[in-house]
């Protein structure tokens, strides 16, 4: 194995759109290069650990098999367990009997793995890195609000990442390398609209005004990590990676094509990133 990069690999989610990154994820394992340093939200933290256990294609034989079992995403999966995704399948049934995961390697790889939730009684992102933890990290990083039961961790209730930091750059910057290879699963040129207001969000969630609030300024946020992310490529470090417009992918898309076909973009992205790390590695970086 080549010695790790020193950058940072930066993963947004986008639930099933997720399947653009598993490609360009496995294009780089197939030239055998793995960062140092990986932070993703979501989907992207769920694609990224068969990343750092080195299983190429195992997101994509999940996608294959289950996309269309309703024991992997379904209203009667709400109905029986409070999760549009179930837990019990998603988390336990598959890593550990159907397509296992690689959790020994995981645990050992030299690779620093940051998952990003969202604190439902802050609305604050949490950074979980403890890898003996990843399983209910992942779970919380991925948990979609109002579909989604929040996971307890660590005396706190996390729900999806993407409410609260959803292209992790400036934490990536802050703990890992000053260059960073972002890897988004909306086109170049997308942007955030605001969805409905605060006082709707507070009503249906009046548990938790906090998080009512970062939900409603998340489109904001969205987009101004999006303009870090601009400022950051025109000063040469950060690399973009985008998915081609022309392919539309639902999040929740169960449309076995459509998915490989995304994920089979993402490869030929993931082969042309490849081309272009030495470059950007090596390029001088501006103010």
């Amino acid at each position: 194995m080549q010695p790790l990069i020193n950058a940072n690999l930066v993963l947004e989610g986008g639930a099933l759109r997720g399947m653009f990154t598993a490609g360009v994820l496995d294009a780089l394992d197939e030239k055998d290069l793995l960062f140092e340093y990986i932070i993703g939200v979501s989907a992207g933290a769920c694609m990224a650990v068969s990343y750092v256990t080195r299983q190429r294609g195992r997101n994509r034989e999940i996608l294959q098999r289950f996309g269309r079992d309703h024991r992997y995403f379904s209203i009667r999966n709400i109905l029986r367990e409070g999760n549009l995704f179930s837990a019990s399948f998603v988390y336990e049934e598959i890593p550990q009997k159907l397509i296992p995961f690689d959790y020994r390697t995981f645990e050992e790889s030299p690779v620093r793995f940051t998952a990003v939730a969202t604190d439902c009684a802050t609305g604050q992102a949490i950074y979980l890195n403890n890898k003996k933890e990843m399983t209910p990290a992942i779970r919380a990083s991925a948990s979609m609000p109002f579909v989604s039961k929040p996971v307890p961790l660590n005396g706190q209730l996390l729900l999806d990442g993407g409410i609260a930091d959803s292209i992790p750059i400036e934490h990536a910057r802050r703990e890992g390398h000053a260059k960073s290879v972002v890897v988004l699963t909306r086109p170049k040129g997308y942007l955030k609209k605001p969805v409905g207001n605060v006082a709707l969000f507070k009503r249906v969630l009046k548990s938790y005004p906090a998080l009512a609030e970062a939900m409603y300024n998340r489109a904001a946020m969205y987009n101004r990590e999006l303009a870090v992310l601009e400022e950051l490529e025109a000063a040469g470090q950060s690399l973009i990676v985008y998915p081609p417009p022309e392919i539309k992918v639902g999040r929740l898309e169960r449309n076995w094509q459509k998915l490989d076909t995304l994920y089979q973009a993402g490869r030929q992205a993931g082969q042309e990133l490849a081309q272009k790390l030495p470059g950007f590695l090596a390029q001088v970086s501006g103010c």
